[in-house]
């Protein structure tokens, strides 16, 4: 190449390297993208003289500002400009912007379109936004409305169904049609209910119907009674009735109300409830809850029947069924002569259903799920015609789970009884806060029995309970006033896990439930010779059994007997010799696993010198 040539080339070659760097720069500014949401506008149907606004959403999707340099409407007057991103839109408003997404100001607004007329007709519009977006400058959305209105007419104007049959249906046919001038539009969740029953008898078959002008189409509704109700006093079958309601887009009959009714035409089957009205013990002492049934416990079951026909129902005529029981047990209901009532006595802890079902004079039995059965305290609040409980569903705990009584054949020492649950501590005391344990206070508000490890203070709770996310029945207390602490919720006991003279009741098991406590129902100090500890619903583990010397008073013969499942009979029996002060005898260990298995293990003539003072 000569000088002459490359001094041509040169100037070219920068001259070019200018130009692509120019249009490099041009790309690296970004472009503006428009995006118009619907692409079609569709106003609603309206009545003369009514408005509907419809939304516009308009987008920047591009990497530089859109601006928006003109919105118009062109077509009927029908249509107008309402709002722009919430703001009334006016002509001095323009040019409008739009950021790219992604920053701080907005990337979209929304634009209000407004529709009225004043005369019936089909009306057409476009609306024109003109922008920046240099692959679509100008943007059109078509705009459609229509100032007409459906008038809804149904036929017949009530659906009688007359008699069915239990467990039977019988279908009428509804017609809806339309004499407006717009489309009737009834979608199928538009039908429904006055009641809002969910239960209902009356149901109906369709989808959703656009109906033409001057055309109809029809629904199929249906009766189908599976239950019936009878009348307290007459105890015939009440008619059933309801109301349809349909909803539709016509402005003057919204909704359409449609009147139902049918009655069970039928041989009705008895109807037939159960209550537990008593409950008495082995001693005949009836209980103050007939539904605290305890095994031995004899409960008494009573029926009430009424035939829908009138006939009387003979008590002979009603079926007694123990429907569940626990494995092993063999008792049944047991008919009480000439009465529509059974008494029955569970043998075992566990869950038990009793039916009843009733026969009428031409055979029609009723029916039960045992599955469904009532729990006894549903069936006790029943009113006179609710018959909702043919089987009742009860659970027979043992009368005490675990019953520990202690004798000695002299009257002057004072031996105490002790029961250590899992884990427990000899002779550790429970502290008592719930109650004024000085009468001369009648201001006693220290129920919170805070534990320190050593020793236990009973304290005036002074924060929220439940902001401290304490337990139902437990007290809040904040020792330093800096918040309330996990550790800040206290019971109103300090329990400890040792039940005797000063424990007589402490809180073990479930936290605050009182029925799975021990009792030392019987704290003989002097004069007596006998003391026993109760328990209920015990916690799985190993108890212990102990007797202490409190007072000596020359060698004494002490006795234990141990009773599971309040038995008369003992199931363990012990005697042996306690002589002077603080002599302990270890007596034995339960190993309480279940109601039905529970190991007992006797320490044989096992003695320590504890005191407990």
């Amino acid at each position: 190449m000569n000088a002459r040539h490359l001094d041509f080339t040169l100037p070219l070659l920068l001259l070019l390297g200018a130009a692509t760097a120019c249009e490099d720069s041009r790309l690296n500014q970004g472009k503006a993208e428009i995006s118009v949401a619907p692409a079609e506008v569709f106003f609603k149907t309206l009545n003369v003289g009514e408005q509907d606004r419809q939304v516009v959403t308009v987008s920047n999707l591009g990497t530089a500002s859109l601006q928006i340099d003109g919105i118009t409407i062109d077509g009927d007057a029908v249509f107008s400009l309402d709002s722009w991103a919430g703001q009334p839109l006016q002509a001095g408003d323009f040019p409008l912007g739009l950021a790219p997404p992604g920053g701080l100001e907005p990337s979209s607004a929304d634009l209000v379109l407004l529709f009225s007329a004043g005369q019936l007709g089909d009306y057409q519009g476009e609306l024109v936004l003109e922008c920046n977006d240099e692959d679509e400058g100008t943007v059109s959305v078509p705009l459609r409305a229509s100032c007409a209105v459906p008038d809804i007419e149904v036929a017949p104007a009530m659906l009688d169904f007359g008699g069915v049959g239990l467990n039977s249906s019988s279908a009428l046919t509804l017609t809806i049609g339309n004499s407006g001038q717009s489309d009737l539009l009834v979608g199928e969740e538009d039908l429904s209910l006055a009641s809002g029953a969910a239960d209902s008898p009356f149901l109906w078959i369709m989808t959703d119907m656009r109906v033409a002008t001057g055309q109809s189409q029809a629904v199929q509704v249906i009766y189908a009674p599976d239950s019936v109700r009878l009348d307290p006093q007459t105890h015939q079958p009440l008619p059933d009735e309801d109301t349809l309601l349909i909803a539709s887009n016509d402005p003057d009959e919204n909704p359409v109300e449609v009147p139902l009714a049918g009655y069970v035409r039928d041989n009705l089957p008895p109807l037939v409830t159960l209550r537990l009205t008593e409950t008495t013990k082995l001693d005949g002492t009836p209980l103050a809850d007939p539904c605290d049934v305890a095994t031995s416990d004899t409960a008494r079951f009573e029926a009430t029947v009424i035939d829908p026909e009138g006939d009387f129902i003979q008590p002979s005529n009603l079926t007694w069924t123990l429907e569940q029981s626990p494995v092993g047990s063999q008792r049944r209901p047991a008919p009480v002569p000439d009465q529509p009532a059974a008494t029955f006595r569970p043998d075992m802890y566990g869950e038990y259903t009793l039916c009843v079902s009733a026969a009428d004079p031409q055979g029609n039995r009723s029916s039960y799920d045992a599955a469904a059965a009532c729990q006894c305290t549903e069936a006790a609040v029943q009113g006179d015609d609710d018959f909702s409980c043919p089987c009742i569903h009860v659970t027979a705990y043992p009368r005490e789970d675990i019953r520990i009584e202690l004798i000695w054949d002299n009257i002057g020492p004072d031996l105490d009884l002790h029961l250590l649950a899992p884990g427990g501590d000899y002779c550790l005391p429970t502290r008592e806060c719930r109650f004024n344990p000085n009468q001369q206070d009648p201001d006693w508000d220290r129920f919170a029995c805070v534990d320190s490890g050593s020793s236990s203070i009973c304290r005036t709770p002074n924060c929220d309970p439940l902001l401290a996310g304490c337990q139902d029945g437990q007290e809040c207390y904040d020792p330093d006033g800096a918040g309330p602490e996990p550790e800040g919720c206290y019971w109103r006991r300090c329990s400890s896990r040792d039940c005797y003279w000063d424990s007589r009741n402490p809180d073990w098991g479930v936290a605050g439930e009182e029925s799975d406590d021990p009792l030392l129902a019987i704290d003989c100090t002097h004069s007596c010779r006998a003391e026993n500890i109760n328990l209920n619903r015990p916690e799985v583990g190993i108890y212990r059994v102990l007797v202490n010397t409190f007072e000596p008073a020359g060698d004494t013969r002490a006795t234990v007997r141990i009773f599971f499942k309040g038995d008369l009979v003992p199931s363990h029996e012990w005697t042996n010799t306690m002589s002077g002060e603080c002599d302990t005898w270890n007596v034995a260990l339960i190993d309480w696993r279940d109601p039905e298995d529970h190991p007992v293990t006797y320490l044989d003539d096992s003695h320590s010198l504890l005191c407990c003072q």
